[in-house]
C-alpha cells in the first residue's frame, strides 16, 4: 500500500523538488560590476564600493563586464585581491565577460573567472600596457599568478599566460600545446621582448571560454530576476566616471525646466551682447532689474545672451550670485547663450548658469585679472589677486558640476591641463605630459598660456551642454523688437529638440529703458565723482550766502542723485541713510538754531561724510581680506578703486573752494552781500566781525537779523553780512536791530524799537 502511494505521488514529488531548486536559482542574488574605459584610482574606488556591497549582502554570483585598455596597475591589483577574497571566503562565483579589450591592468581580472565569456573579437594581455607605475617584473608576475585558483581546470595554461603577459623576456610557442622556451622556434605566439596578447580564436582553441556572444545576449542570459536592478545600479555608478561631459543633458533639461502644455510659456531674455562695452555696475543694475521683473512674470526660464569681452570682477560676481539665486531659490533656471564671446567676466557669468548653449563660432575664457600699472599701462595683476580670482572661478564652475580645473586655467596661465584616458588631468610641470605610448596625452593648455575654449572644445570638455548649429529662422520684425516680445521659434536656441517642443513659447526681452539707463549712468565712477564735486561746491557757496538759493538747490540735487544711484546699486543701507540725515540736521542746527561755534557742525560733517562715503563705495559690507594670499577680494578692490576716485574728487573740491574763496568770490560785487567778512586769526580778541573796527558798522547803524542771535549770530547791515552778538537776550531772524557799540572787533546789537 505504501509502495503504491509512493508510485502515485512520485511525479508530484519530483516536480516539487525541481520547483524548489528552480525557485532557489531564481532568488539567487547577482551583482554586476562594469569595468570600462580607463581604470584609474577613482573608477576602481567606486568598483570597490560595489564589492563591499556584494560582501555585505553575501551575493552568490558576481558578473564582471570588461572593456578596458588602460588603468592604474596598483589600484586594479587591489581590486583583484578583493575579488579573490570573495571567492575564498564566501565562495562567490565570478563570471567574466570580455567585450573587445582586456589590455593593460584590466588583463588581471579574467584570471579570477570561474566562467569566461567573450564577444566576437577580443584582445587580452600585456598587463603593463598603459600603466604609469609598473611593478618590478618578478613581483608583478608572481602577484598575477597567485590570483589563479589551483582548482581551476585550466590552471597550468592560465599560469603560463599570466607569466607571459607580465614578463616580456618569456617567449611562448605552440608545440603540441603552449610552452615557454628560449631560442629560435617555429610557431611563436609571443616572441622575446614582447608581452603576450591573445585573441578570441586562440582563447577558443585553448578551451578557456565558456561561450561567445554579444553583450546583449550575455545580459539576457546571465542577468536575471532581482539581481538585474542591482546590476543596473552598479553599471551607472561606474559608467558615470568615464566621460568628460556632464551626462544626459536631455534628462537634466526635463528635470529643471518645466512648462505648461497649453501655454503660453514666458521665456525671459537678458542681453549682454555688445563687444565694445564692458560689464560694470551699470550692467549689474540692468540685470538686477531684469531678474526682479522675471520673478513677478513667473518666467519658465531665462536666457542670458552673452557677447562680451568682460569687465569689472565685482560687478560680475554680484550678477553671478543673482543668477544662481534665481535658479536655486525661485526655480527659474538660467540658460547661457554664448553668441560669439564670453571672455573674462563673461565666462564667469556663463559658469553661473545651469545650462550653457553655444553657437558654432563661440569662445569662452581668458579671464586673467589685469590692473593699471605705472603710467596707466594695464599689466597682469599680482599672484595674490590672481589666486583669489582663480579660486572664485573654480567655485562658480563647480556649483553646477563643471570641471573646476578648466575654469582655473582660464584665469592662471601657469596651469597645465591634458586629457588622459578620457579624463581631464592637471599636471605640475610639462615633463609629466605623456607624449609616447599607446595612449599619449591630448594637451588642453600648455604652461604660459591662458585657456580660451572654442565651441568644439567647450563641448568636448563638458563646459557647454548644447551646440546650436546654424539654422535659418524667421526674422524678428521691428515692431516685435520695439515691443520686446516675439515667438520663441524665431530664436536659434529654440531650434534644438528640447526647447523646440515647448508649446506657445513667447520671448519677453527686458529692455534697458530710460530709467535703467539713467541709473546706470549715475553708477559710473566718473559721474558719481562729478556729483560729489558739485555737492561740495554747492554747499560751500550756500553756507556763505544769506537765505537759501540756487547753489544749495544744486547741492541737494547732487546729493539726491548720489543716494538714488546707491540704492539702485543695492549699496546703501539704513545705517548709512541715518548717519547722512543726522549729519545734515547737526549742520543745520549749528548754522541756524543752536550756534555752538562749529562744534556741533564738525560732528555733523563727520556723520554726513561717513554716511555719504558708505553709499558711494559699493561692496563695503562684502570686503574680505584673504590672509592666505595677502590681498583683498574683488569687493575690496572695487572699494579701493572707488575710494581713489572720491579722494581725488575731494582734493579737487578743496582746491576749487580755496581758489573761489581767494579769487572768484571777492571779484564779483553781486557776491559781496553773500560773503562773510572776517578772518580766524584774530579769534583771540573775541567774537570777530572784521579786520579793522573803523570799517565796521558804527554805533547807530541799523539792519536786520539774518540768523537768529542766541545771543550770537549773523546780521545784515548795508547789504553786507556781519557776525554780531546781543547784550544778552535772544533776537529772532528778521527782527530789526541797531548797533549799540563796538567792543574791539565785536559788533554788539540790540532790537531797534524805533524800527518796530
Amino acid at each position: 500500500m505504501i509502495f503504491s502511494c509512493f508510485r502515485f505521488f512520485r511525479p508530484f514529488c519530483i516536480f516539487l523538488f525541481a520547483f524548489c531548486l528552480f525557485s532557489q536559482f531564481l532568488s539567487a542574488e547577482i551583482a554586476l560590476l562594469s569595468l570600462r574605459g580607463h581604470l584609474g584610482k577613482e573608477e576602481v574606488a567606486r568598483a570597490r564600493e560595489i564589492l563591499e556591497q556584494v560582501e555585505k549582502e553575501k551575493t552568490e554570483e558576481l558578473i564582471v563586464e570588461m572593456n578596458s585598455a588602460t588603468g592604474d596597475l596598483h589600484s586594479v591589483l587591489e581590486l583583484a585581491k578583493g575579488i579573490y577574497a570573495l571567492k575564498a571566503e564566501q565562495h562567490t562565483k565570478v563570471i567574466v565577460y570580455l567585450k573587445d579589450n582586456a589590455l593593460g591592468p584590466a588583463a588581471v581580472i579574467p584570471f579570477l573567472s570561474d566562467e569566461l565569456y567573450i564577444s566576437f573579437f577580443v584582445s587580452w594581455g600585456d598587463v603593463s600596457l598603459g600603466s604609469v607605475d609598473v611593478l618590478p617584473t618578478n613581483i608583478l608576475r608572481n602577484t598575477v599568478v597567485s590570483l589563479i585558483s589551483p582548482d581551476h581546470p585550466n590552471q597550468s595554461t592560465l599560469v603560463l599566460m599570466a607569466a607571459a603577459m607580465t614578463d616580456p623576456s618569456l617567449q611562448v610557442i605552440d608545440d603540441n600545446g603552449w610552452k615557454i622556451v628560449k631560442g629560435d622556434f617555429p610557431r611563436v605566439i609571443s616572441s622575446n621582448s614582447e608581452t603576450l596578447v591573445v585573441n578570441h580564436n586562440q582563447l577558443a582553441r585553448l578551451g578557456l571560454i565558456s561561450g561567445t556572444m554579444s553583450l546583449n545576449t550575455f545580459r539576457n542570459n546571465f542577468v536575471r530576476g532581482d539581481g538585474e536592478k542591482k546590476a543596473v545600479k552598479a553599471i551607472e555608478r561606474v559608467k558615470s566616471t568615464e566621460a568628460v561631459s556632464r551626462g544626459d543633458i536631455d534628462a537634466e533639461l526635463m528635470k529643471h525646466i518645466t512648462f505648461d502644455a497649453e501655454g503660453p510659456n514666458t521665456i525671459g531674455l537678458i542681453q549682454i551682447d555688445d563687444k565694445n562695452s564692458m560689464i560694470s555696475q551699470s550692467t549689474w543694475i540692468y540685470v538686477k532689474n531684469a531678474l526682479d521683473y522675471y520673478k513677478t512674470k513667473k518666467a519658465r526660464l531665462v536666457i542670458l545672451e552673452l557677447n562680451t569681452p568682460g569687465g569689472e570682477v565685482f560687478a560680475a560676481q554680484k550678477i553671478s550670485d543673482a543668477l544662481k539665486e534665481l535658479d536655486t531659490q525661485y526655480n527659474i533656471p538660467v540658460v547661457a547663450f554664448i553668441n560669439n564671446w564670453a571672455i573674462s567676466a563673461g565666462a564667469m557669468l556663463a559658469y553661473s548658469c545651469r545650462f550653457i548653449t553655444v553657437t558654432k563660432d563661440a569662445s569662452m575664457g581668458a579671464a586673467e585679472p589685469i590692473q593699471a600699472g605705472e603710467g596707466g599701462k594695464m599689466v597682469t595683476a599680482s599672484e595674490k589677486v590672481n589666486s583669489a580670482l582663480r579660486t572664485d572661478f573654480a567655485n562658480r564652475a563647480g556649483f553646477f558640476d563643471r570641471n573646476s580645473d578648466i575654469a582655473e586655467a582660464m584665469v592662471d596661465k601657469d596651469i597645465i591641463l591634458v586629457k588622459r584616458f578620457g579624463k581631464i588631468v592637471r599636471l605640475d610641470n610639462e615633463e609629466q605630459i605623456r607624449t609616447s605610448g599607446p595612449n599619449p596625452d591630448d594637451i588642453i593648455i600648455a604652461e604660459g598660456k591662458l585657456l580660451t575654449l572654442s565651441t568644439e572644445e567647450m563641448m568636448e570638455y563638458g563646459v557647454a551642454d548644447i551646440l546650436l548649429s546654424p539654422t535659418k529662422t524667421e526674422f524678428i520684425t521691428e515692431q516685435e523688437q520695439e515691443k520686446g516680445q516675439w515667438p520663441a521659434s524665431k530664436m536659434l536656441l529654440f531650434q534644438s529638440p528640447f526647447f523646440k517642443k515647448i508649446p506657445n513659447a513667447v520671448v519677453d526681452l527686458y529692455k534697458m529703458d530710460w530709467k535703467t539707463r539713467f541709473l546706470a549712468l549715475l553708477a559710473k565712477p566718473a559721474v558719481s565723482s562729478l556729483l560729489f564735486l558739485g555737492m561740495l561746491i554747492g554747499f560751500y557757496v550756500e553756507i556763505n550766502s544769506p537765505g537759501f538759493g540756487f547753489p544749495g538747490s544744486v547741492a541737494l540735487l547732487c546729493l539726491f542723485l548720489i543716494v538714488l544711484a546707491s540704492f539702485a546699486l543695492d549699496v546703501a543701507n539704513i545705517l548709512e541713510v541715518v548717519l547722512l540725515l543726522v549729519g545734515l540736521v547737526f549742520i543745520a542746527l549749528d548754522l541756524f538754531l543752536i550756534p555752538t561755534f562749529g562744534m556741533l557742525g564738525i560732528v555733523g560733517v563727520v556723520f554726513f561724510f561717513i554716511g555719504l562715503f558708505g553709499m558711494m563705495l559699493p561692496g563695503v559690507g562684502a570686503i574680505d581680506f584673504e590672509f592666505d594670499t595677502q590681498t583683498f577680494n574683488a569687493a575690496g578692490q572695487a572699494f579701493i578703486k572707488r575710494l581713489a576716485w572720491l579722494c581725488g574728487t575731494l582734493v579737487v573740491g578743496v582746491i576749487a573752494i580755496a581758489l573761489m574763496a581767494r579769487y572768484l568770490m571777492p571779484s564779483f560785487k553781486g557776491f559781496q552781500r553773500f560773503v562773510l567778512a572776517g578772518h580766524e586769526e584774530t579769534a583771540t580778541e573775541g567774537y570777530i566781525a572784521g579786520l579793522d573796527p573803523s570799517k565796521l558798522p558804527q554805533p547807530g547803524s541799523k539792519g536786520e537779523v539774518m540768523a537768529t542771535l542766541r545771543p550770537a549770530g549773523k546780521v545784515l547791515i548795508a547789504d553786507e553780512i556781519y557776525d554780531a552778538i546781543t547784550i544778552g537776550e535772544f533776537v529772532e531772524k528778521g527782527t530789526p536791530i541797531v548797533v549799540v557799540k563796538l567792543d574791539g572787533s565785536v559788533i554788539v546789537v540790540d532790537k531797534d524799537l524805533e524800527g518796530d
